[in-house]
């Protein structure tokens, strides 16, 4: 049966990554599909929550749940992004599985989940504890990275006097968003460590299914850009290549004229290949081979310069997209801001705009199309020109 689109109260979007103008939408337990005004249900989720409860530290307590949607082929998996619950349907069966990871700092950690795609084998990646992720086989059900994850205290001392512990597959830390080279053969977790500061991670996939997240490659930029800000802006641009955007804490002691003549540079490109490792081999990272200026995104001077958006490349454009709370850009792999839409704005959560319930912009890489939700009108989409 079709469904009104001005009935729903829809709280997420996002496009299906193999057919132009298909969208699937979520809102009130339900999972839809939408092709213009034609929508309906597919599936009931009642296993994700509308308002947090008892979960994080109660910073989100009584609020309403943002809620992230991932599209494969023929795999949907929606996520509380800052909850513990999620939902994996198979749109051939209709078949619901229901995903769950670990309360421990939710509030702050985006539900790690991300599709990949080797050898004619889809693998969803997903978060079932703080610091860890699994690999479930789509097509067998069969999660391929079973293994114990301990840390235990000894009653030996370590070289500073220091209780001495032994850690098995344990990494301490804080998964979040992931996102997946083209090829399937790494992938990047937008995470943070303790104290807390940010820290993004690569990971090759092969190296993983042995040995998980021991595997992991910090990646490396100056102390200026290093702070909170985890879930930063970042994208794969080719199968080897990548580009994070960076934070400068420096702008936030310029005064108007010296932040006008001040050289941010803001976009940074990394090679996969490019690994350093430490003397004594238990630290790998990579750093930047090229960083430029850019003015995509706004540092904000009050909050240690941190950038805040989402990131995307456009293959066939060969561009990238910047969606900013100041409009989203088209930029060129060297920085040039080739044309904005100021009104196709980022928001990391669902916000009020004329007494509606609008979701921010995002981007469709495989489409070339800016897309969101706003109740009440249903899909807008805008295009670069």
């Amino acid at each position: 049966m079709m469904i009104e689109p001005a009935s729903l109260e829809i709280t997420a979007i996002a496009p299906s990554d193999r057919i132009a103008g298909v969208y699937f939408l979520y809102g009130s337990n339900r999972l839809y599909r939408a092709v213009a005004s034609d929508i309906r249900l597919i599936a009931k989720l009642p296993n994700l929550k509308r308002i947090a409860h008892k979960i994080g530290d109660g910073r989100l307590e009584g609020k309403e749940l943002e809620i992230n949607i991932y599209v494969h082929r023929d795999y949907v998996c929606v996520t509380e992004r800052f909850g513990v619950n999620a939902a994996l349907v198979d749109l051939k069966t209709g078949k619901v599985r229901k995903l769950k990871r670990e309360d421990y700092h939710c509030d702050v950690s985006s539900y790690s989940i991300g599709f990949i795609e080797r050898d004619g084998r889809i693998f969803l990646i997903h978060q079932t504890q703080w610091n860890r992720l699994d690999i479930l086989d789509m097509e067998t059900g069969e999660i391929l990275t079973e293994r114990e994850v301990s840390v235990h205290e000894t009653d030996e001392k370590d070289e500073y006097g220091g209780k001495k512990y032994v850690y098995k597959n344990y990494l301490d830390y804080f998964h979040s968003l992931i996102h997946v080279s083209p090829d399937g053969k790494h992938f990047l977790s937008n995470g943070w460590v303790w104290s807390p500061q940010d820290h993004i991670t690569l990971f090759d996939l092969d190296a993983f299914m042995k040995s998980y997240e021991k595997e992991a490659i910090y990646i490396s930029y100056p102390y200026y850009a290093d702070g909170y800000n985890w879930d930063r802006p970042c994208c794969f641009i080719d199968n080897e290549t990548f580009t994070v955007i960076l934070d400068d804490a420096r702008i936030a002691g310029l005064d108007p004229e010296e932040e006008e003549e001040y050289e941010y540079k803001q976009l940074a490109l990394f090679k996969t290949s490019d690994v350093c490792t430490s003397e004594d081999r238990n630290y790998r990272s990579i750093s930047p081979y090229l960083s430029m200026k850019c003015t995509a995104f706004q540092a904000e001077k009050d909050n240690y310069g941190e950038v805040h958006g989402r990131l995307y490349y456009d293959a066939a454009k060969e561009y990238l997209v910047a969606v900013t709370p100041n409009g989203s850009s088209a930029v060129s792999l060297s920085g040039e801001v080739l044309q904005t839409i100021p009104e196709a704005v980022f928001s990391g959560s669902l916000f009020k705009h004329e007494d509606k319930l609008t979701l921010g912009y995002a981007y469709s890489s495989a489409h070339h199309v800016l897309y969101t939700w706003e109740n009440g009108i249903g899909i807008i989409e805008r295009k670069f020109e």
